[in-house]
C-alpha cells in the first residue's frame, strides 16, 4: 500500500454542519459564541439552500464552522457515519468558567465540567441540537469536585472577554468500531498518527483516540466495537476538512486514493479554496480542502459575510437564487431566543 512519506495535513480546515434556520443560526454563532460571519452564500451542490460560515475576524483555516441550512430535513443521530460532536479551545480554567456562567446567562442548558485526558471541557447544545464542547489543556491533575462547585456558582457574566474568544477549533469527534483500521486508514492515506488512546469515561464501551500531526490531535474519534448507523440530518456533522497549503499536495492525496482504490470526488474548485471528498472505513464523509485562496479573495476582512456572496459560476443564477432564498424563509418561520436542548449528563456517550 502506498503511502505518504511525510505528513501533509496542517489541522482541520473547516467543519460543516447543518441548520434548519439561517436566522437562529446567525444570531447564536455571532452574538452568544462570539464568532464572526465570514462568508454568506449558498451550497454549490444545492443552490437555493444558504451555506454560512463562521470564524475569526479573517476566517482563518481551523476556526471555520460552516452550515448547510436544510430545514427540511428531521433531525440527525449521531454514529457510524455520523461524526459525534465539535469542540473549540479556550484559553485557560478561568475562561472555561466565563463561558459557563455566560452560556447559563443566556439560557443555554450548560453540563458540569468534565476531565477527559489532559483536557477539561463543559458541553451543550446549540438551538438546532449540535453537541458543543468548550475545551483547555491542562497540566496537572485538576479537582472535579472543587470544579464543579466553583463551576455551579451564579456570575453577572452577559458578554464575551478578550480572553473568552473562540478562536480555534481544538477537534472533531467522529466514530468508528476498529481502532487498528482506523489508524492504519488515516496513517496511509493522510499521514496522520495516534497521539492518545484514552479510556472514555462517559462510556465504558468505547474508547477515544486522538488522532493528528506531531502532538496536535484534532481528530477525537470515538471507538466502539458496537456503534448504530447515525443519519445526517438537522443539528448534526456532514464532513470534516483537514487542511493542505496547496493543490499539489491534495493532489499527492488523491494519487493515493487511486492508488488503493478508494472512491472520491476528484477535486472541486469552490472558489475560496478545492476540496478533496472521501470516506473513511467507517462512513464519515472527510474532506481535504487547501489553505487558499481563502475567504477575502472576493470581499475585504472588514465586510466579510455581510452580503450574499455567490462563486462566478453562479452569478448568472442570482436572481433565481435570491428568490428562492424568500421563498424558503417565508415558508419556515422562526423565533428567537430559541429553547435550547438539554445537554447530556454524559456528553461523549455512543450507546
Amino acid at each position: 500500500m502506498t503511502n505518504l512519506s511525510q505528513p501533509l495535513i496542517k489541522g482541520l480546515h473547516h467543519v460543516t454542519l447543518i441548520t434548519s434556520s439561517e436566522l437562529v443560526n446567525r444570531r447564536f454563532y455571532t452574538e452568544i459564541l462570539g464568532l464572526k460571519r465570514v462568508k454568506l452564500s449558498v451550497n454549490q451542490d444545492d443552490i437555493f439552500h444558504r451555506h454560512l460560515f463562521y470564524g475569526d475576524e479573517k476566517g482563518s483555516s481551523g476556526s471555520v464552522v460552516t452550515f448547510f441550512e436544510w430545514p427540511h430535513l428531521s433531525e440527525g443521530r449521531a454514529g457510524l457515519s455520523s461524526p459525534h460532536h465539535l469542540a473549540y479551545s479556550v484559553k485557560n480554567l478561568d475562561a472555561l468558567q466565563k463561558w459557563a456562567s455566560l452560556l447559563k446567562n443566556k439560557g443555554v442548558y450548560v453540563s458540569r465540567p468534565y476531565s477527559i485526558g489532559d483536557r477539561v471541557s463543559i458541553y451543550f447544545r446549540d438551538p438546532d441540537g449540535v453537541l458543543l464542547e468548550l475545551t483547555c489543556r491542562v497540566d496537572d491533575e485538576v479537582d472535579l469536585q472543587f470544579l464543579t462547585e466553583i463551576f455551579s456558582e451564579e456570575s453577572s457574566i452577559n458578554s464575551i472577554s478578550s480572553d473568552m474568544r473562540l478562536k480555534y477549533m481544538d477537534h472533531a469527534s467522529p466514530i468508528a468500531t476498529d481502532a487498528t483500521i482506523l489508524e492504519r486508514f488515516l496513517q496511509k492515506i493522510l499521514g496522520l498518527r495516534r497521539i492518545s488512546k484514552i479510556e472514555n469515561p462517559h462510556d465504558p464501551s468505547s474508547i477515544i483516540l486522538g488522532i493528528g500531526v506531531e502532538e496536535d490531535d484534532f481528530l477525537g474519534y470515538i471507538v466502539s466495537p458496537v456503534v448504530r448507523v447515525g443519519s445526517i440530518g438537522v443539528g448534526s456533522i456532514h464532513h470534516i476538512a483537514v487542511k493542505v497549503m496547496d493543490e499539489d499536495e491534495q493532489r499527492e492525496i488523491m494519487r493515493i486514493l487511486d492508488t488503493i482504490g478508494i472512491i472520491h470526488s476528484g477535486i472541486v474548485d469552490r472558489f475560496w479554496f478545492k476540496s478533496l471528498y472521501f470516506r473513511d472505513p467507517f462512513g464519515n464523509l472527510l474532506e481535504v480542502a487547501t489553505d487558499g485562496p481563502g475567504y477575502t479573495v472576493d470581499e475585504p476582512p472588514e465586510s466579510l459575510g455581510t452580503r450574499l456572496v455567490l462563486p462566478p459560476w453562479l452569478e448568472s443564477e442570482r436572481k433565481k437564487i435570491e428568490y428562492n432564498l424568500k421563498l424558503l424563509d417565508s415558508r419556515h418561520k422562526v423565533m428567537w431566543p430559541p429553547n435550547y436542548p438539554p445537554t447530556p449528563e454524559m456528553p461523549e456517550r455512543v450507546n
